[in-house]
């Protein structure tokens, strides 16, 4: 592990997930009008035409290589995956405000990390458990579940443990694999996981739903190739926290987009966020200097 592939590695984290509040912000904008599954379905069928259309430009004479599968298995594995904590997540996005949605989402480093040290033997420094802990404090404090959660909590969790699962899955394939063709067959399969139940509730949008869906689709073609890019860059100790700052996203997303007007608690939960991945990046700097 080399120093600088591992800070570029938290940043470029860090800018995948201002698209996948994005995403999700637009996902739940549309889908107030019409079933989340048809709204996804062009999402990604958008996201996945859009990222094989750049590899193959980006890659004229070296497509074959790119776009090689080396390890169809882990394909499979993490698109299943992906396709069912997405259809969780789809579920109960439209019965949970953007910050309920976060609160559950924000499970996910953690999770990431303690099966990364058990499926995939990554060393964990002691400080990295601190930080994760210190950003989940952070949300709790500025979420306060206990207030709204409802009963699509459950639904959610599940969604989000098989989502970072496939994040377990996608550190292992990127050993390997293109962050063109991950990418790819990540949209992909969630292509397949959502144009199926689409198909039977189908309804016409207009055409403002149909744009809005398409940038949707162009959000989650950023989200998935920062994502792969931060995941062969870093470790998942390093490269999941800053997952953490979608609380930040998320409270002006919210505030822009559906007049959510953060409370005071979101301002002192997200100062606890950006302090804790601000002391991640800077005891990161320190280990590389003193290695």
């Amino acid at each position: 592990m080399t120093c600088p592939p591992v800070l570029l590695g938290m940043m470029v984290s860090a800018i995948a997930f201002v698209f996948f509040t994005a995403f999700d912000t637009t996902a739940k904008y549309v889908s107030q009008g019409y079933s989340v599954f048809q709204v996804m379905a062009v999402m990604f069928v958008i996201s996945t035409l859009l990222m094989t259309v750049y590899a193959f430009a980006k890659h004229t004479s070296q497509t074959k290589t790119v776009l090689k599968i080396h390890r169809p298995h882990l394909h499979v594995i993490r698109g299943l995956a992906q396709i069912a904590g997405q259809t969780c997540a789809y579920l109960a996005l439209p019965h949970v405000s953007l910050a309920e949605f976060y609160v559950v989402v924000f499970t996910s480093p953690i999770i990431v990390v303690l099966v990364s040290s058990i499926a995939l033997k990554e060393k964990i420094a002691s400080y990295v458990w601190l930080v994760l802990a210190v950003n989940f404090c952070g949300v709790l404090i500025a979420l306060r579940p206990d207030e709204s959660m409802n009963g699509w909590t459950l639904v959610l969790f599940i969604g989000t443990f098989m989502l970072s699962c496939s994040l377990v899955v996608l550190r292992k394939m990127m050993q390997t694999e293109s962050s063109e063709i991950a990418a790819i067959t990540t949209s992909g399969a969630l292509m397949i996981g959502s144009v199926i139940p689409a198909l039977f509730v189908y309804q016409d949008m207009t055409m403002d739903a149909v744009l809005l869906a398409v940038l949707g689709g162009l959000f989650f073609s950023f989200a998935q190739t920062f994502l792969t890019i931060a995941y062969k860059l870093a470790p998942t100790a390093y490269s999941s926290p800053p997952q953490f700052l979608q609380l930040i996203y998320g409270a002006i997303a919210g505030y822009l987009v559906f007049g959510d007007v953060p409370s005071m608690w979101i301002y002192i939960g997200g100062a606890i966020v950006i302090t804790a991945n601000i002391f991640l990046i800077i005891k990161q700097q320190r280990d590389c200097q003193k290695g």
